[in-house]
């Protein structure tokens, strides 16, 4: 629900500020190692930054999205409670950037930034960065990797189906990618939703849909996953599926 309210906010928000609205840019993806200081900036594309406060937020999976601190235009910063001096924002040319010093795995999270001018009644939020912390104590590899297809059970089938699923592994960033012959596939592939279990750990998954006029002795269709916290790689064959 929290994400889906500070998704709709941007949205009306964006739309209310036609032309003149800033239009913030994120990296997607970036992993700095544990102890080290995270840096995620935020450039502004349009707009001037002195004219905006900046807002951020960090969301992890299964959770909704949490304020961390308001940069205002004078200079200011308002942390909320649970975040301390570690997380500090700076202002430079025209980026917003959040620093988050002595990076721990439980940072790993998406991070947003908002820019907002009271002026204008304009907020709008940035696409987020997905940060991993690596190499941390806490980090853990998923403890199992499961490949399951119809592709035996129903051999009359056109169509066959895999399942890949990991499990049990912290912080909850994981890829999982399929291949045919080395190749990655993309047409076919279905992401379910990271889900958080009870002990705090995470479970991922993604569906597989293909002609079984692709499959041949020839041919190998794999699953791979890689967590980038850990560093861990797995790999699992749809031929194994087969009994091949």
């Amino acid at each position: 629900m929290g994400c889906h309210i500070l998704l709709c906010l941007s949205l009306v928000l964006s739309i209310h500020g036609g032309a003149l609205q800033p239009l913030p840019a994120q990296p997607p993806q970036a992993s700095f190692a544990e102890g080290t200081t995270a840096i995620l900036p935020c450039p502004l594309e349009r707009g001037n930054i002195q004219e905006y406060h900046a807002f951020w937020f960090l969301q992890k999976p299964g959770k909704g999205p949490v304020f961390i601190l308001k940069h205002h235009i004078d200079g200011k910063v308002e942390r909320a409670p649970e975040f301390d001096e570690r997380f500090a924002a700076i202002r430079d040319a025209n980026t917003y950037t959040l620093q988050i010093r002595k990076a721990r795995t439980e940072d790993s999270a998406t991070y947003y930034c908002l820019a907002e001018a009271n002026y204008f009644n304009t907020a709008v939020s940035g696409s987020g960065t997905q940060l991993s912390v690596t190499g941390g104590k806490s980090a853990k590899e998923p403890a199992s990797v499961t490949l399951l297809s119809d592709a035996y059970q129903t051999a009359d089938s056109p169509t066959i189906h895999a399942l890949c699923i990991a499990e049990k592994f912290y912080p909850g960033f994981l890829e999982i990618k399929w291949s045919e012959a080395g190749v990655n596939i993309s047409e076919g592939v279905t992401a379910g939703p990271v889900v958080l279990n009870e002990d705090g750990s995470y479970s991922a998954s993604s569906i597989l849909s293909i002609p079984r006029s692709r499959l041949t002795s020839d041919i190998s269709v794999k699953c791979s996953t890689y967590h980038i916290a850990s560093g861990t790689r797995a790999e699992r064959s749809l031929e194994q599926c087969q009994g091949k």
